[in-house]
């Protein structure tokens, strides 16, 4: 509590969409607010179409390109402390929002770019920020605009675009545990009109870690072209490859002790530990392409039609943890896995404006097919090696050529997910907003299986489902506004075979949110308040009998319920970001999953975080910017089926330095000031949570060219 306490006092101390070129009038607008500044007012995350946050009906937050480089932040875990309410759940690809858990998945699901489903990265990854100019967060269900989704929200990134003035930077890093990091990016026009542009954004970064043989390395590059046809038509290419080589693929996190009244010590075992070995290694390539075409007929009409391709590879091998702990030792597994997926993602959509007496339309109008899935996923799991946690012996792991298996993937699968949807976003008078949208999803999913070894044989789900919409802001000021939504989400049951007992309808969310939003000191201030309750309806159970023991059910589902804080924004020099999420997300009926009233795994009750940075201006420390903050995060639950493994609450410091002249910039990040040993979540059942970095730092150098 007293933790929590001390967040408080930080946090009260004094203290789009598809990209900018996608605009109401799809012609390119760039939104700049004060040089080194967090707020950005505009974003087009909840509607498609570039619209003031303020009259959106739902809660959104930006997170600035600036806010990334004061926090040199290289991956979105990086970032995940600033955003009120979502928390990183462990070194991988998993977040929570609003209680509910994303993964970092193939489908695009949680995270989009540029507003456009499928996501660049393996769940197993951590984003990288190389090529990102801001991160929009969009709070709550968000299938009327973006498919099917987890009912927490979304993280869009925008990423950096082709400029047609001249600008080449250079950045250099070097930290914690041999951390280096370098990356340049040069944009430009190419021809003498300045129609053709260019930019090409490269980096390498590699590292090793506090815990035993944990090495990682990232190679990345982004070119992309733009083309003007003219002021109302033009043409957009993007190229992203991400190459990933690791000792560890995943970040299985570190053992916690049980003990023998039922409760768990996370601090007895030491921090330099872990679960894999030496042997185990990670080989990722990851690509997309994106082509965007924008035109303007007139002022009231426009469309644009976006495509995009995304091709991974995976292959690793790893261990894994067998059963429960015992006289400090544990039984492991052993995967190897070999794994080819893509994604074809085509958006569609036109605007047209009108008026109708004293209240004005903007309607929008889409289409998106999405065909993903796999052409490999050759996948084994086999046991291995017993070994001593505080005295681990290697020597045996990698297994014999031909180790038992007790499971075996042999498939490959396709999933098509197509729907339409329209929107009308209403100004009636100077007021009141209203936001009416609508979409209808049709899902459908066949796996097949490549040979005899495959376990499941085959499956098949179908899905179907309508999604409204409803927002209202009522503006009470220019500045102020009172907002309520009611919205929906759905997510097809990925297993829905008759073999489990299926077909199941699909799950989804309902959720009701009220909330305010105002901008204060000449609008470069913002805060926001939201109270939500959140519904989650058909969710699995397993239902075993005599007759089929990989029988499910479908259950009452969950109910998650909360309020958000945030601030953001810039008062003269000083910048600040502070947000505060109280959430309760419990089981709603007894069932094999666990019995009512149980917490949620992964989501704290309480997160508070906040971030303040002064830049001198005027005095002889000109160029001077200094930043310091905090995240507490409240005891969690790490498994949902024990509620007995419960992850202590945390409170991290951090704090920064950096010093401008010229055309450089060098700064200083020194994180987890007070060296607290702190927990991101449960990763497996109770044997296994991860574990946060201890006391690390980031120097860095910048040097740009206008």
């Amino acid at each position: 509590m007293r933790s929590f306490l001390l967040a408080g006092g930080l946090m009260l101390a004094p203290s789009t969409a598809f990209s900018q070129q996608v605009t109401d009038t799809l012609s390119e607008v760039e939104v700049t607010g004060k040089a080194n500044g967090y707020r950005q007012p505009v974003s087009s995350v909840g509607t498609r179409t570039d619209a003031p946050l303020i009259e959106v009906p739902q809660s959104a937050q930006v997170l600035t390109q600036q806010l990334i480089r004061d926090r040199q932040a290289f991956t979105l875990n990086d970032m995940a402390p600033m955003m009120t309410g979502v928390k990183a759940n462990n070194g991988m690809g998993a977040f929570t929002l609003r209680g509910f858990t994303g993964y970092n998945h193939f489908d695009g699901s949680f995270i989009t770019y540029n507003g456009i489903r499928g996501n660049l990265y393996q769940w197993s990854q951590q984003p990288l920020l190389y090529n990102i100019e801001k991160i929009e967060v969009l709070r709550g269900p968000a299938s009327a605009m973006y498919s099917e989704g987890v009912p927490g929200g979304l993280i869009n990134f925008v990423t950096l675009k082709p400029q047609a003035a001249r600008r080449f930077e250079f950045d250099a890093s070097y930290g914690s545990w041999n951390f280096m990091r370098f990356s340049a990016d040069a944009t430009g026009a190419i021809s003498k009109k300045k129609k053709l542009m260019y930019r090409l954004i490269a980096g390498y970064d590699r590292s090793n870690s506090f815990r035993d043989q944990q090495e990682q390395e990232n190679f990345f590059i982004a070119p992309s072209l733009a083309y003007s046809f003219s002021p109302k038509t033009d043409l957009n290419l993007e190229v992203n490859y991400a190459k990933q080589k690791s000792v560890h693929q995943y970040d299985r996190g570190t053992f916690i002790k049980p003990l023998a009244d039922g409760t768990y010590d996370f601090d007895y075992y030491p921090d330099h530990l872990t679960v894999q070995s030496p042997t185990d290694f990670g080989d990722v390539d990851n690509t997309s392409a994106t082509l965007t075409f924008n035109h303007k007929v007139n002022d009231r009409l426009s469309f644009t039609v976006v495509e995009r391709y995304i091709d991974n590879r995976l292959h690793f091998a790893d261990h894994g943890v067998s059963g429960a702990i015992r006289n400090d030792s544990i039984n492991r597994t052993y995967q190897i896995w070999d794994y080819a997926q893509f994604s074809w993602q085509t958006t569609a959509f036109v605007g047209y404006k009108l008026s109708t007496g004293p209240v004005k339309h903007h309607f929008l109008a889409g289409i998106d097919y999405n065909n993903f899935g796999w052409t490999k996923n050759d996948y084994r799991n086999s046991p291995s090696t017993r070994i001593s946690i505080l005295n681990p012996d290697y020597s045996n792991d990698i297994p014999a050529a031909n180790p038992a298996v007790d499971y075996y993937d042999d498939n490959e699968q396709t999933n098509q997910l197509s729907g339409g949807y329209i929107q009308d976003q209403l100004s009636i008078g100077e007021r009141l907003k209203v936001l009416l949208s609508l979409r209808y999803d049709d899902y459908s999913l066949r796996q097949t299986p490549l040979s005899d070894r495959d376990d499941l044989q085959g499956d098949t789900s179908d899905a179907h489902a309508w999604m409204p919409r409803v927002g209202v802001v009522y503006m009470a000021k220019p500045n102020i506004a009172f907002y309520g939504n009611y919205n929906k989400s759905f997510n097809p049951q990925r297993s829905n075979s008759a073999g489990s007992g299926g077909p199941f309808p699909p799950r989804t969310a309902t959720q009701f949110e009220v909330g305010y939003k105002g901008d204060f000191f000449k609008d470069a201030l913002s805060t926001m308040v939201s109270v939500y309750t959140i519904e989650y309806s058909n969710i699995l159970a397993a239902d075993p009998t005599p007759e089929n023991p990989n029988k499910q059910t479908v259950v009452d589902g969950t109910r998650s319920k909360g309020f958000e804080l945030t601030v953001q924004g810039n008062i003269k020099d000083l910048c600040i970001i502070t947000g505060y999420a109280y959430n309760d997300h419990r089981l709603l009926s007894d069932n094999t999953i666990g019995k009512k009233g149980f917490r949620y795994a992964n989501a704290p009750k309480h997160i508070a975080n906040a971030w303040v940075k002064y830049n001198f201006s005027t005095t002889r420390l000109k160029g001077l910017g200094i930043g310091v903050g905090g995240r507490y995060v409240s005891d969690q639950v790490g498994n949902l089926a024990t509620q007995n493994f419960v992850i202590p609450e945390s409170f991290v410091l951090d704090a920064a330095a950096n010093y401008r002249i010229g055309r450089f910039n060098i700064q200083c990040n020194v994180n987890n000031l007070t060296n607290a040993r702190y927990f991101n979540g449960g990763v497996s059942r109770v044997t296994i949570a991860s574990l946060g970095n201890p006391i690390n730092f980031r120097a860095g150098i910048n040097y740009t060219i206008n």
